[in-house]
């Protein structure tokens, strides 16, 4: 995967897409790749926590937007 960034921009990339459409398919298309995209990102934050040794707390990552 690559950065958060890019990632990030990927994402903002579809939701742009995903308000423009009036295509109902579309839509669903673009939703599953959201949904896809935001789990990839959890899954890299996860994994960044790890190794940093953090989990001890278990805290629950949130995202703003």
């Amino acid at each position: 995967m690559d950065s958060f960034d890019e990632a990030y921009a990927r994402y903002l990339k579809l939701l742009a897409k995903l308000d423009r459409t009036d295509d109902v398919a579309e839509k669903n298309q673009l939703f599953r790749q959201l949904t896809h995209l935001l789990c990839e990102l959890e899954q890299n934050l996860k994994a960044v926590k790890a190794k940093q040794g953090d989990w001890s707390r278990r805290e629950e990552l949130a995202y703003w937007i």
